[in-house]
């Protein structure tokens, strides 16, 4: 059991822009290198808050706004590197906003002197060609990679990446129903219309002994990128692209609907943080 308080107790980040992640910083290697630091450095690993496919030029990420609302007594996050956090300056000047008025700081295993309140102008200026460098080699991987991504996507099929959580790939390089977690996909939908909150959703599963892929149990956080993943009812997005796939949907569009309408509902009245 952690104490709360302890200076040694640390949230962890990490963050893909891509569900494809060829670029080497898969969310698996980013979580591993977190938790291996954590063990090596002795800091409390409290839990690892994740955005999954979204950019670090955008500031509204649902997993980023959970762990700034998750400082209180707990003031430090660990990430393999600051550009888990931000891709541009907008973001960054935000998110140093919100964490100084958490007082809150980073740890950044990649950038060891990093701090979001460092005065040394060395420090600074190391920090700052790091963040240039990574954003340069990102940005050189992924004009590689994005025309043969985008010319497959256009034609309505998945380009790569892992498969999600009720399909998987054929030996023909094509995302197919997999039966068996399809059907805790459906019953995931299903259940949250019935019980009408995250929180119960979570406790049914836990004690039916639903898994996710990994064999863990699912959380928060995981229920709400499947409940949103618009891919369940045909949809295919590839950066700017919004297409309708060729695989088979798991959820109709009218219960996709009525679960978006009650995911809003539930935050704005935050019934979604019952515990």
């Amino acid at each position: 059991m952690y104490r709360r308080g302890n200076d040694l107790d640390v949230f962890g980040y990490i963050r893909v822009s891509t569900k494809t992640q060829m670029d080497g910083y898969g969310l698996k290697t980013q979580e591993s290198a977190i938790i291996d630091f954590c063990q090596k450095n002795g800091y409390n690993l409290i839990e690892i808050l994740r955005d999954e496919g979204l950019s670090g030029a955008v500031a509204n990420r649902d997993g980023l706004n959970d762990l700034i609302s998750s400082f209180g007594e707990v003031k430090k996050v660990v990430v393999l590197n600051t550009s888990r956090l931000w891709r541009s300056d907008t973001v960054k000047v935000l998110v140093h906003r919100e964490f100084q008025r958490h007082s809150a700081d980073v740890i950044s295993i990649e950038q060891p002197n990093y701090s979001i309140y460092t005065k040394d102008p060395n420090d600074f200026l190391i920090n700052g060609m790091m963040e240039l460098l990574d954003q340069y080699e990102r940005m050189s991987i992924a004009m590689k990679l994005s025309k043969g991504r985008r010319t497959k996507i256009k034609s309505g099929d998945k380009a790569c990446g892992n498969a999600p959580l009720g399909y998987k790939w054929n030996d023909k390089a094509k995302i197919t129903v997999n039966d068996e977690s399809a059907a805790i996909i459906e019953l995931i939908f299903k259940k949250y219309l019935e019980l009408g909150s995250l929180g119960k959703l979570k406790r049914y599963l836990d004690v039916s002994g639903f898994k996710t892929s990994r064999g863990n149990k699912f959380s928060k956080q995981s229920l709400v990128e499947i409940l949103r993943n618009d891919f369940y009812k045909g949809v295919l997005r590839h950066s700017d692209l919004i297409i309708e796939g060729n695989h088979t949907p798991l959820i109709n569009k009218i219960v996709f609907g009525k679960v978006q309408a009650l995911l809003k509902r539930n935050r704005k009245a935050g019934v979604e943080n019952e515990k």
